[in-house]
């Protein structure tokens, strides 16, 4: 895998990415970042990210990348759910939001698999089967 050159999302400035996808003063800041969000969240177990922002000044979309990459175990951290905003502490979606979107999901499935009908070989006029383009004869 080669390395790019690529804006730091975090900072904005053009660093080389080895893989990370941040540049490497980000990387050291995620790790202080990282041991202040942990020292918090033994005090304050089942936080939210907004009261971790509010109690560190840490930014909430850098909060919420730290979570999905599984730096913290799961259920410390509650967060809301990408599609009705109820608290979470695992996944993208709650409980609710899943099942729904796996009924959601078999009935589009259930629907293309009743349109889609077998395809039949043709039969020319002299009764064999054609295939396709190409003559029989």
């Amino acid at each position: 895998m080669a390395n790019k050159m690529r804006n730091c999302p975090e900072c904005g400035k053009v660093f080389v990415d080895s893989g990370a996808g941040i540049c490497n003063q980000c990387i050291r800041k995620d790790e202080e970042n990282e041991i202040i969000i942990d020292s918090y969240l033994r005090d304050n177990p089942g936080s939210t990210i907004k009261q971790i922002h509010e109690a560190t000044g840490i930014k909430e979309k850098t909060i919420m990348r730290m979570i999905r990459s599984g730096r913290f175990g799961s259920g410390e951290v509650s967060y809301p759910c990408e599609r009705c905003g109820a608290p979470i502490s695992d996944g993208r979606y709650c409980d609710e939001c899943t099942a729904a979107l796996h009924n959601e999901i078999k009935k589009v499935s259930d629907s293309m698999s009743k349109k889609i009908q077998p395809v039949k070989p043709k039969v020319d006029n002299t009764g064999k089967k054609s295939r396709g383009m190409y003559s029989n004869k």
